[in-house]
C-alpha cells in the first residue's frame, strides 16, 4: 500500500465536487420530506393510509411496503427511502469506478505506477474515497433528521443503513472495475447489477405470496427498510450490507492481483479485421457507440410504463379515502379533476427529465471521445467538425423525442384496454411529444457549453437536477408555483389537461434549434481537447 496517502488526497481532489453534488442533493430530500409531513398525511388517517397502501400491490412495488406512518421519520423513509439508497448505490458505483477503471483507461494510473506505489494502492484508494462519501452521506442524513425533531436513534439508523447500502455498492463497483476493461462497461455492469437488486425488491414487495415477499431480503437496496428506522430499529440487519460490502471489496482485491494492468478479466471482444461497408461514416460510427445506451434506456424506459400503465385503472379507487394524496397528484398533474388525467401528466412529467438525461448523456460521449484522442484522430480524415456534431446530435436528439412518445403510448396501453378506448394511446403519446421541446432545450444548453465553455458543460447537469427534483417533490412539498415552474418543461402544455399550444412549443423548439446552431458555431472555432 506503497502511496496511498497521496493517492486518497488526489482522489479527493479529483472527486470533491462529484460526491459533494450527490450528497447535497440526496441529504436534502430527506429533511424536506420529513417537513412536509403533515401537509401530506393526516396523522389521525394514517392506520387508513397504512391500510390503503399495504393492500395495493403496485404501490408496495413502488415504495415498499408502509411500516410507520404516524410519524414524519417512518413516513420519510416509506416516501423516500428506498429511492435513497438506490441513488446512494449509483453515486457508489459511479466514484469507484470513476477513480478506480476509468483512471486507468486514460493511462493516469500507469503514470502514478511508475513512481514508489502499491500495487493495490489506487483500487483502495478509490475505495476509501467512496466509502468516506457514504459515510458523509449518511451522518448527514441521520443529522438532519435529528435537527427536524425525529428521534436520534431511528435518525441513526436511518443514515446507518444507507452509508451501508452504498458501501456495498462500492463493492459492487470495485469487482465490476476488475472484470472488465472499460469503465463503460464497469459502470454499466455496476449499475445493471443494482437495476436487477431493485427489480427483485419490488417484485417481491408486490407480491401477494408471503414467500415471494421474503425475497426482498435478498436485496440490498432493502436491507436499510429491512432495519426499520423509527418502528423498533432491527440493529441486526444492518450486518447484512456491512459483511457484503467486507466479501466484495475483498473479492476485488483478490481479482486484481489475477490480471494485468490495463486489463479486464473477462476478454475484449475482438472486432473483424475489417469494418463492414455500413460503418464508413462518422453517424454509423456514432451510431454503433450509442446502441448500447440507447437500448438500456429503452428497455428500462419501457418497463417502467409498463409498470405505472398498471397503475392507472386503480388510482381513482385506491385515493378516494386519501384525500391529502389525491391533492398531491392533482397538483404534479396540472390541476386535472380527473385522477387518471393528472396520473399521465405526473408521470410524463418525470419521464421527460429522464429523456433530458438520455440526451445529454448521449451527447457527451463526444466530450469523451475528445479527451481520448479519438475524436482528434476522424477529424484528421475527411471528417468535418460540423459532420461530426451532427452525428452526435442525431442520436442525442432524435432517440430521447422517440423514446418518450414510445413511453406516452406503452403508458396508456393498460387504460385503453380496461376502458375499450384506444384512442387515449395516441393521445398519451402526443402528450409525450408535445414535452420534447423540454428536452431539446437542455441538450441545446449543453452543446452551447461544449461549444463554448466545454469546462462548465456540467451545468446542463444541474439543470436536470433542479428539474428532477421539481418533478418529484415540488408537488409533494407544496413548493411555491414561482418555482417549481422554473424548468425548461413548464411553458409547455401538459396534455390531455390543457390545450396544445403550438405557439409554445414551436417558439421552444425554435429556441433550442437557436442554442444548438450557436454551440454549432463555437465547436469549429475552439480547439478540439485530444490527450
Amino acid at each position: 500500500m506503497t502511496g496511498l496517502g497521496s493517492l486518497v488526497r488526489l482522489a479527493l481532489r479529483r472527486n470533491r465536487w462529484f460526491y459533494l453534488a450527490w450528497v447535497l442533493a440526496l441529504t436534502a430530500v430527506v429533511p424536506l420530506t420529513a417537513a412536509a409531513y403533515e401537509q401530506i398525511v393526516d396523522p389521525g388517517n394514517a392506520d387508513l393510509l397504512i391500510a390503503t397502501m399495504t393492500n395495493n400491490p403496485t404501490m408496495r412495488a413502488m415504495l415498499g411496503p408502509p411500516v410507520d406512518l404516524t410519524s414524519a421519520g417512518g413516513f420519510t423513509v416509506w416516501r423516500v427511502g428506498t429511492f435513497a439508497a438506490a441513488m446512494a448505490g449509483i453515486m457508489a458505483v459511479l466514484g469507484v469506478v470513476r477513480s478506480t477503471r476509468a483512471e486507468e483507461e486514460d493511462g493516469r494510473t500507469e503514470l502514478l505506477r511508475s513512481g514508489a506505489t502499491g500495487r493495490h494502492a489506487p483500487l483502495a484508494a478509490g475505495v476509501l474515497v467512496a466509502l468516506l462519501a457514504c459515510a458523509v452521506l449518511g451522518l448527514a442524513v441521520a443529522a438532519s433528521m435529528s435537527a427536524v425533531g425525529e428521534p436520534v436513534p431511528g435518525s441513526v439508523a436511518f443514515g446507518a443503513g444507507l452509508t451501508l447500502v452504498g458501501a456495498t455498492f462500492v463493492g459492487v463497483g470495485a469487482v465490476a472495475a476488475q472484470l472488465t476493461a472499460s469503465a463503460r462497461t464497469a459502470k454499466g455492469l455496476g449499475l445493471w447489477t443494482l437495476a436487477a437488486a431493485y427489480t427483485l425488491r419490488a417484485v417481491a414487495d408486490g407480491s401477494t405470496d408471503e414467500g415471494v415477499r421474503e425475497l426482498a431480503w435478498g436485496s440490498p437496496v432493502q436491507w436499510m427498510a429491512l432495519t426499520r428506522p423509527y418502528a423498533d430499529e432491527r440493529w441486526w440487519v444492518l450486518a447484512l450490507p456491512a459483511v457484503t460490502a467486507m466479501v466484495l471489496l475483498a473479492l476485488a482485491v483478490a481479482l486484481e492481483t489475477r490480471r494485468d494492468h490495463g486489463a479486464g478479466l473477462w476478454a475484449a471482444r475482438r472486432g473483424r479485421p475489417e469494418a463492414v461497408a455500413s460503418l464508413a461514416t462518422p453517424g454509423a460510427l456514432v451510431r454503433r457507440l450509442q446502441r448500447g445506451q440507447v437500448v438500456g434506456w429503452t428497455v428500462g424506459l419501457l418497463l417502467f410504463a409498463l409498470a405505472m400503465g398498471s397503475l392507472s385503472t386503480a388510482f381513482d379507487d385506491m385515493l378516494e379515502q386519501v384525500p391529502q394524496l389525491r391533492l398531491i397528484f392533482q397538483r404534479m398533474g396540472g390541476g386535472a379533476e380527473q385522477l387518471v388525467d393528472a396520473f399521465f401528466v405526473a408521470m410524463l412529467s418525470i419521464v421527460a427529465v429522464l429523456a433530458a438525461v438520455v440526451a445529454v448523456q448521449l451527447f457527451s460521449r463526444l466530450s469523451a471521445e475528445e479527451e481520448r484522442g479519438h475524436a482528434e484522430l476522424l477529424l484528421s480524415t475527411g471528417t468535418t467538425r460540423t459532420r461530426l456534431l451532427g452525428a452526435y446530435l442525431l442520436v442525442a436528439g432524435l432517440a430521447p423525442a422517440l423514446l418518450l412518445v414510445a413511453v406516452g403510448a406503452v403508458m396508456a396501453l393498460n387504460q385503453a384496454r380496461t376502458t375499450g378506448d384506444w384512442g387515449v394511446v395516441a393521445q398519451v403519446a402526443g402528450a409525450g411529444a408535445a414535452l420534447a421541446p423540454g428536452g431539446l432545450l437542455v441538450l441545446g444548453i449543453a452543446v452551447l457549453l461544449h461549444g463554448w465553455a466545454p469546462r462548465l458543460a456540467w451545468l446542463s447537469w444541474v439543470v436536470i437536477a433542479w428539474s428532477l427534483a421539481m418533478v418529484w417533490v415540488g408537488a409533494a412539498l407544496d413548493l411555491p408555483e414561482w418555482l417549481t415552474e422554473l424548468t425548461p418543461w413548464s411553458p409547455l402544455p401538459q396534455l390531455p389537461v390543457e390545450d396544445m399550444d403550438w405557439p409554445v412549443v414551436l417558439g421552444m423548439a425554435g429556441l433550442a434549434a437557436l442554442l444548438l446552431a450557436l454551440g454549432a458555431v463555437g465547436y469549429r472555432r475552439r480547439d478540439i481537447t485530444g490527450t
